[in-house]
């Protein structure tokens, strides 16, 4: 009688449910067992086929079909989609099912939706208001239900009908269960990762408080990871969340004095998942926000953690075969991961706290670390060698890292490419001037047998080593000669750059004497090499470093050796060099003319006749302009003179240095941050990518910013004057943009690319041109204050994130913003930006507008600030790169309609075509009009005629009355896209129905895609 009353209970708690025991749905338990009884893929796609058709005709017949039909019909196009099979019908059904009143049924149907519908599907609009009543809903399990499907699916559709609504149910609504704010914390993490802006920090400080003092682990790892989510985003400052920092403290306190639920402990280890984030959201918080309690509390928390034995994986005996793993193995694994992700984060929380860490906990990390370096766990050794090489960077640790030295060393050995990569980001922070010849000695040893992913990063760390650490530069100079036989491959212009300015000296550098005895060593060695190599084919790189010195400090060569024998030395390199290596020859054999006029003029003036006819016109003007300085000897030698001390500016930027991602103490990084990061392979930013790099300005910033050494031909006269740069000589960096409709009409010298601040290899002009087609990138750079930008645009509407960013040592202040108003555009600041920022501090400005009307010019953005008190203010003129393209949405079209309309838009105002030499490729058409001009490749297009639309929208939203001011607008916009490649020539026809947004569109297009025709 017992079984029988549970066995009715259970049915009747399914019935108020509504539930139904799969038994139910026979034809859907028929349709699996066919599909698994098929003896081969064809049969089983037969079977599919079959089924998805008899669906389909069920789906478009009028007559009604029940729930419990569409519910089966629905689980089997589920089935046949988890299969591979491809379902593009039964999505409005599904909607149906989501309003039903039964669970089983609501169930489907929200599976359904999060299964077949993308995030950015038309067809999600008409689930919203079922999602809104269900998670209204007193049955917990209907609630759910609605905010899973959320959570799934995410998207802007959601973020922005169902943020708010979610936000309210956990702000005002205290009666809700732990289960169900778990959820919500979930979807309010999804749906803030799409739309950050509808956030408050005063409202959501204290009830973040509130979530971290509950005691339910699930909704803690939620709220957790939502309070994580928001610190990633970077959107508020920091400063506006510091109150819930005690809580999290408390949280964490409680957790590792062991206050879990078995059912939430990880073999044995409380909650991992929970304490791993709340020690990362710690690290977020500067020090300074830490109240002495809060300081406290958090050492006391670290000394336990680090305190507590951890497991190891056991490993087999010497001798002995891996047999197979048993259960208690792989039970001690996992435990040992989880207390190891604790333990490394509890060591990067006290990297964050410095010198206000304990320093007994501090000794006890380091001497932590060494042991996992030891670990036979490869995973286990490559975290040791981040998280200490972090540690390395405060200097106070040095004395307790040293005895890793040898240890370190060894796993420069690893096969595993990760752990050298660390182990060298290691060494490199180790490095002193007592150990260096130890660490730069073995690293070149391993650097001839490396890797070539490492050799570069290799090159770069022992250049800049040896630079700083070695006793005199002639060391330094010996170390780059022996990189050049080792991996001459790897070994840039940048490092035989730097090699040129350190010998030819710096204006409060060594003593005259000692830089003599330097330049004469430098030359003695390029001699050596260039001599010694014989017949052998020399590399380039080594060429050009050896040929400058020869050329430029040659007559500091020892007296037996013959201005003969230095012109040979690098003329036998002439016909097998490049253009650059040819160019940087012949400049040294006139320098060497110049000294040696009476023994070399019959070996170098027909070197220089012969050349008047290269097919180089580089070196043909060259030889052409030095044979007619030599009439004036006096002219000639005023312009081959040596080179001049470079400014000290410099030597203090080296640009070795700018080239490695540089390793902060912090784990805690916005995604931006780690976006731009991984942009690079490895620890070297790739050659023109942004970054931590500053510009030099004024009257240096030519000689500073790391170019050539060559680029003044010979070098300046007594008199200041300076030559035209040598045949050969590289781009260093990309070509301006042409001045005609150069970025949308931009003012020439009213934008920012007037003044100074452009990244290395990049001008201000071209960093705007790049941030005009793309979402996010660099504004502006300079040594006090960097610019990143953030843009995102939905229709007529527009969200810019400007970072304000101080990379100097000296704080900035009297920082002020000024949006000039402007007919076409509404300009609002979103929060008020920062009035000063100290070294290393940044602050977000936030810009929101609305596109009013057409336009070409783009709206300002002043900025001014002074660098240091009682400076003269410095004003930056930027225009944003908001230009029409970015209010332009896809617009799906076929050929054939294409061809129709667009023929029906033919003739002015609202047609444009433009001809002129392609700036790209055909092949990279797509790009462009999809990505950068935000509109609809026409399918069938191809490499010679390529179609596109788009809609152009201004207005308001849900201003629908053109009478009045700010009514949504919206402007169809055709584009196509004509090749000949026998002349490679491009046409751009650009049609549109309205003349200012033709013109505006053509001229946007034209600049980076044509070079316009004379």
């Amino acid at each position: 009688m017992a079984m029988k009353g549970m066995a009715a209970a259970a049915r009747s708690a399914q019935e108020k449910l509504g539930f139904e025991a799969p038994s139910h749905m026979k034809g859907l338990q028929v349709f699996i067992a066919d599909i698994r009884n098929c003896p081969n893929k064809e049969q089983e796609e037969k079977r599919v086929e079959k089924e998805l058709s008899k669906i389909r005709v069920k789906f478009t017949q009028t007559k009604a079909i029940s729930g419990y039909d569409k519910k089966k019909y629905v689980w089997k196009l589920l089935y046949a989609y988890m299969l591979g099979y491809e379902v593009d019908f039964g999505h409005f059904q599904a909607v149906e099912l989501c309003s039903s009143s039964k669970f089983s049924e609501k169930t489907a149907g929200y599976l359904a939706i999060s299964l077949l519908l993308a995030d950015n599907n038309e067809i999600l609009r008409l689930v919203v208001n079922s999602i809104k009543h269900d998670m209204g809903s007193h049955m917990e399990h209907h609630a759910a239900l609605a905010l899973n499907t959320v959570a799934n699916i995410g998207g802007v559709e959601f973020a922005d009908n169902l943020f708010g609504d979610i936000s309210r149910m956990l702000l005002q609504n205290n009666a809700l269960s732990a289960y169900i704010k778990r959820k919500a914390c979930i979807c309010l993490l999804r749906l803030y990762r799409r739309d950050n802006d509808t956030l408050q920090p005063d409202l959501w400080k204290p009830k973040l408080v509130q979530l971290f003092q509950d005691r339910d682990v699930g909704l803690l790892t939620s709220a957790s990871g939502f309070m994580l989510g928001i610190l990633e985003a970077g959107t508020h400052p920091i400063a506006e969340w510091g109150g819930v920092v005690p809580a999290v403290g408390q949280c964490l306190q409680n957790l590792v004095q062991g206050e879990c639920p078995e059912h939430y402990e990880y073999y044995h280890v409380p909650a991992p998942w929970l304490q791993t984030k709340l020690l990362r959201i710690l690290q977020f918080f500067p020090v300074a926000m830490f109240t002495p309690d809060v300081l406290h509390r958090i050492n006391g928390i670290l000394h336990s953690i680090l305190s507590k034995p951890t497991a190891q994986r056991s490993q087999p005996a010497a001798g002995t075969t891996m047999k197979k793993r048993c259960k208690a193995d792989a039970e001690r694994q996992n435990r040992s991961n989880a207390e190891h992700a604790i333990l490394f984060e509890a060591m990067n929380l006290m990297i964050e706290l410095g010198d206000r860490c304990d320093p007994d906990t501090l000794r006890s990390s380091a001497g932590l670390l060494g042991t996992f370096i030891s670990s036979t766990d490869p995973n286990i050794r490559y975290l040791g060698l981040e998280t200490m090489a972090r540690l390395a960077i405060m200097q106070t640790m040095h004395e307790h890292l040293e005895r890793y030295k040898n240890l370190i060393l060894e796993k420069m050995h690893e096969p595993d490419i990760s752990i050298r990569r660390q182990a060298l980001n290691l060494l490199y922070a180790l490095c002193t001037p007592e150990n260096w010849q130890q660490i730069v000695d073995e690293l070149l040893e391993i650097l001839s047998n490396s890797d070539l992913l490492l050799q570069e990063e290799l090159v770069l760390k022992i250049a800049i080593l040896a630079e700083r650490n070695a006793p005199n530069f002639g060391w330094y100079v010996d170390v780059v000669f022996r990189m050049l036989e080792s991996a001459p491959d790897s070994v840039s212009d940048e490092v035989w750059y730097r090699v040129v300015q350190v010998v030819t000296g710096f204006e409060e550098g060594l003593p005259e004497q000692e830089k003599t005895k330097l330049q004469s060593h430098a030359a003695g060695k390029a001699f050596q090499n260039l001599t010694r190599a014989g017949s052998a084919v020399v590399h380039d790189t080594l060429v050009k470093l050896g040929s400058y010195l020869i050329g430029e400090f040659g007559h500091l060569l020892p007296q037996n050796i013959p201005a003969k024998a230095k012109f040979d030395c690098v003329f036998k390199h002439y016909t097998r060099g490049g253009a650059q290596s040819k160019a940087i020859i012949m400049l040294a054999c006139a320098k060497l003319l110049n000294a040696n006029p009476d023994t070399l003029k019959p070996a170098v003036l027909p070197l220089l006749e012969d050349l008047q006819e290269a097919h180089d016109v580089e070196l043909q003007q060259r030889s052409c302009e030095l044979l007619q300085m030599m009439k004036d000897e006096d002219f000639l030698d005023h312009v081959l003179f040596t080179m001049p001390a470079y400014a000290e500016s410099v030597q203090q930027n080296n640009p070795l240095v700018q080239r490695l991602k540089f390793q902060t103490k912090s784990r805690a990084h916005t995604r931006a941050q780690l976006e731009e990061a991984a942009k690079s392979e490895g620890g070297v930013l790739k050659t023109g990518a942004r970054g931590g790099r500053s510009p030099r300005s004024g009257e240096d910033s030519a000689r500073a910013d790391g170019a050539s050494p060559t680029n003044n031909f010979g070098g300046a006269s007594p008199r200041g004057q300076s030559g035209s740069p040598p045949a050969g000589q590289p781009q260093r960096g990309p070509p301006q943009a042409s001045d005609s409709a150069s970025e949308s009409g931009s003012e020439e010298d009213n934008s920012p690319a007037a003044g100074p601040g452009g990244a290395e290899g990049q001008g201000p002009r071209d960093l705007w041109t790049q941030l005009c087609i793309m979402p996010q990138g660099r504004l502006y750079t300079s040594p006090t204050l960097n610019l990143d930008l953030k843009q995102e645009y939905n229709l007529s509407t527009g969200r810019l994130t400007i970072m304000f960013n101080n990379p100097g040592k000296d704080p900035i202040g009297n920082i002020r913003v000024h949006l000039p108003e402007v007919p076409f555009m509404r300009l609002q600041a979103a929060n008020e930006p920062p009035q000063s920022l100290g070294p290393g501090q940044q602050a977000t400005h936030f810009v929101q507008m609305t596109c009013l009307r057409p336009f070409l010019q783009p709206a300002k953005y002043l900025v001014e600030y002074c660098d240091r008190p009682g400076g003269q203010p410095i004003q930056l003129p930027f225009m944003l790169p908001s230009v029409l393209t970015k209010f332009i949405t896809p617009a799906e079209m076929q050929m054939a309609q294409f061809r129709q309309y667009f023929e029906t838009m033919a003739g002015a105002p609202r047609d444009s075509t433009t001809t002129g030499v392609a700036k790209v490729p055909p092949t990279q058409w797509p790009n462009y009009l999809t990505k950068a001009f935000n509109m609809h490749l026409v399918e069938g297009s191809n490499p010679s005629c390529a179609m596109a639309c788009g809609t152009f929208n201004a207005g308001e939203a849900g201003t629908a009355d053109p009478s009045k001011p700010g009514a949504m607008t919206t402007v169809p916009c055709m584009v196509r896209l004509e090749y000949n490649e026998a002349q490679n020539m491009i046409r751009i026809t650009t049609r549109t129905q309205h003349g200012e947004v033709t013109q505006s569109l053509a001229q946007i297009i034209a600049t980076y895609l044509a070079v316009p025709a004379p």
